[in-house]
């Protein structure tokens, strides 16, 4: 078997290997590729919290999809089933029941789990980091750049 991968003058064949990785790797991402975007939403049916009106059962719906699951953290509310999002879900049902706004139910729901919960954070002193430390490095980036280049 090795004979293959040589060329008579006992030289590795090059090409071949490098075909052979290619290969291997193109694979590799297709399957990946395949397992990513089979992902499974949770249809969560009106039969499992049920509203008197139209308005509470959009706001339920909306802040379902707004909201961030704190577990599985790239998912929001209504693309999990873990037992924390369950949690939050029937915790944001009961408070759209009780008539609170959406404002008010991300307030409370910032209070007890932090920014972490919400996909947009506000910008504040503690979010500073989030919000410009990707212009930061970018200026840092093009500065070294710059002295650099002017140094050649």
């Amino acid at each position: 078997m090795w004979e293959l991968w040589t060329k008579p003058s006992g030289r590795k064949n090059l090409p071949s290997i490098l075909m052979n990785k290619f290969i291997l790797f193109s694979i590799l991402l297709i399957s990946l590729g395949i397992n990513c975007s089979e992902e499974k939403q949770v249809n969560i049916t009106s039969d499992a919290y049920p509203f008197d009106s139209e308005t509470k059962e959009n706001l339920f719906y909306s802040l379902l999809f707004e909201l961030r699951c704190p577990k599985c953290q790239s998912s929001n509310l209504s693309g999990s089933n873990s037992p924390i999002s369950n949690d939050l879900k029937r915790e944001v049902y009961e408070l759209v029941l009780e008539g609170k706004s959406n404002e008010q139910i991300k307030s409370h729901l910032v209070n007890r789990y932090g920014n972490f919960i919400i996909y947009n954070p506000p910008v504040e002193p503690a979010t500073y980091l989030l919000w410009f430390g990707p212009f930061a490095l970018l200026i840092l980036a093009s500065l070294i750049i710059f002295l650099v280049m002017r140094r050649n």
